[in-house]
């Protein structure tokens, strides 16, 4: 499936959600909820930019937080959901849309 400019548009709005500074991190029900859908956005992000050139970096970092997932401590999950935004929006950046 091919993300649509919607979806491009929820990513980017996911990843401005994501990269705020500490001191507005979400409650931790928000967190879960991002992680999810950066989860679902990302990996439709992957088979967009799978055979674009740069994409290795990203594609490989997505991979390691994938399949490692959230560290334990009090900023795990955060930290997890932080690294996931940055990853996608490199992916975003790879197809022509900047989400700072």
């Amino acid at each position: 499936m091919e993300a649509t400019r919607g979806d491009l548009d929820t990513v980017a709005e996911l990843v401005k959600r994501a990269l705020v500074p500490y001191n507005r991190k979400p409650d931790d029900v928000d967190i879960e909820i991002l992680a999810e859908r950066l989860l679902e956005y990302g990996t439709l992000l992957l088979v967009e930019v799978v055979d674009l050139e740069g994409a290795a970096a990203p594609l490989s970092d997505w991979h390691m937080l994938t399949d490692v997932g959230a560290s334990k401590g009090p900023l795990g999950q955060w930290n997890h959901v932080r690294g996931m935004a940055r990853t996608v929006r490199r992916m975003l950046l790879l197809l022509g849309v900047d989400a700072r």
